[in-house]
C-alpha cells in the first residue's frame, strides 16, 4: 500500500504565506481552509506567517479619514434623505486595478521574505521597514540585519526620473542622515552596513531620496525626500 500523499513541506509554507498576505482567489482560501482543519502543519506555518509580518502592520502609517466622510455615510444609510445615484463602474475599474497591483505586490512581498527566510541567520535583532509615500502601496521593503552587516532591499513601487537615482539613508532619533547607498535594481539590491551605523538604528526611520546618477555628492541628502517609513525591530 503507498503511503498517504503529504504536500512537501516547502509547499505547505508558501501557500500558508499566500493565505495570511490575502493573494488567493475567494475558491482558493476555502480549500485552504479546509484543508487547513486536518494539518498541524499548516496551521503551524500559518501562525508563523502571522508573526513574521506582524511588523509590517506597525511599519505602514495610519491613515485619517478626510472631514466629514461619517457624516457623508450616515446621510446615504436607510431613513435618510434619498441620496443621488451615483455610478461606481469607473471607481469599481479602479479597485479592481488597485487590487491586482497589491496582489502582485504582496506576493513579490511574500517571495522576498520567503526567499531571505532560507539564509541563515545570527540570533541578533534584526530590523524591517516598509518605504513609502504617505497611505500608497509600498514602494520598498527593506530588511537591515545588523550581525551581517547587510541591507536587502525590495523595491515594489519604487519609481526615479532617468536623470536621477533613488539613494537610501537611515535617519537616526538624533543626528544626520547617513547613506545607506543608491538602489539599483528592483529585483533586489544589497548594500554593506557600516559597523558605525550600526547602533544607530533603534527608533530610526529611512528615507529615499532623488540625487544625481550615483547618489549625493556631497555625502548628505540634496535632493527631496520621496518616500519613508519607520525601521521595526522583528
Amino acid at each position: 500500500m503507498s503511503a498517504p500523499h503529504e504536500t512537501p513541506p516547502d509547499e505547505t509554507d508558501l501557500r500558508a504565506a499566500e493565505y495570511v498576505l490575502g493573494t488567493l482567489t475567494a475558491a482558493e482560501r476555502e480549500a485552504y481552509r479546509r484543508e487547513r482543519a486536518g494539518s498541524p502543519a499548516l496551521q503551524a506555518a500559518e501562525r508563523a506567517w502571522e508573526a513574521r509580518l506582524a511588523p509590517l502592520a506597525e511599519a505602514v502609517p495610519e491613515m485619517t479619514p478626510p472631514p466629514g466622510a461619517w457624516e457623508g455615510i450616515a446621510a446615504r444609510l436607510p431613513g435618510r434623505a434619498a441620496a443621488p445615484v451615483i455610478d461606481l463602474r469607473p471607481a469599481l475599474r479602479r479597485w479592481r486595478r488597485a487590487a491586482l497591483a497589491a496582489g502582485g505586490l504582496a506576493a513579490g512581498l511574500a517571495l522576498f521574505i520567503a526567499v531571505e527566510r532560507l539564509a541563515p541567520r545570527p540570533e541578533q535583532a534584526q530590523y524591517l521597514a516598509v518605504v513609502n509615500r504617505g497611505g500608497e502601496l509600498p514602494a520598498l521593503v527593506v530588511r537591515v540585519d545588523p550581525g551581517a552587516g547587510t541591507v536587502q532591499v525590495r523595491a515594489l513601487a519604487a519609481e526615479a526620473p532617468r536623470d536621477r537615482s533613488l539613494e537610501l539613508w537611515v535617519v537616526p532619533a538624533s543626528g544626520a542622515p547617513r547613506s545607506l547607498g543608491v538602489v539599483q535594481d528592483a529585483a533586489g539590491t544589497r548594500l554593506p552596513l557600516p559597523a558605525a551605523d550600526r547602533a544607530l538604528l533603534e527608533g530610526a526611520s529611512l528615507a529615499v531620496t532623488l540625487e544625481p546618477p550615483g547618489g549625493s555628492p556631497s555625502g548628505a541628502p540634496t535632493g527631496p525626500a520621496v518616500y519613508s517609513g519607520r525601521l521595526v525591530r522583528e
